[in-house]
């Protein structure tokens, strides 16, 4: 029973110092990768969100990101427009889309495309989708042309 307590007594002293030791000098290393994890973290949130911005007016882009979308087999699962900016949602079995446009000028709009699968973003999808946009855009024509009332 002595030989216990004394067991007991030299486990708990030697926890109590490694803990003692831990805090004081490993308190450096353990923030640096908690800083390390979130700085990764951050940058993949931001780096994996494919942008553009195109010199398209910004109705002609939303009518070829709808195109693009059909092209590449993706449903539209909603649209919203505020203030300058509209939002379209596509739905795949695995992915989410989210297309935001927002208007720079009268003949320029910035096109931001995420696909998610849940926390994991797919940029090369994102990435296709504003090509296949820019695509879409170049072959919309919807102003009209100068044409001559007659040639006498």
């Amino acid at each position: 029973m002595i030989f216990r307590k004394t067991l007991v007594r030299i486990i708990v002293r030697f926890l109590l110092l490694l803990s003692l030791g831990v805090s004081q000098t490993g308190c450096e290393y353990a923030a640096t990768g908690a800083l390390t994890g979130v700085s990764m973290g951050i940058a993949y949130l931001y780096a994996s969100v494919a942008e553009r911005t195109v010199c398209f007016s910004m109705d002609r882009i939303g009518r070829a990101s709808l195109l693009a979308l059909r092209k590449t087999g993706i449903s539209v699962s909603g649209q919203s427009k505020d203030e300058g900016i509209r939002k379209i949602k596509g739905k795949t079995k695995h992915l989410n889309v989210t297309i935001k446009l927002k208007e720079i000028t009268p003949k320029s709009t910035k096109i931001k495309v995420s696909a998610r699968n849940g926390v994991l973003k797919d940029k090369a999808t994102a990435l296709e989708i504003i090509r296949q946009t820019v695509e879409a855009a170049e072959g919309i024509t919807h102003e009209k042309r100068f044409e001559p009332a007659s040639t006498i």
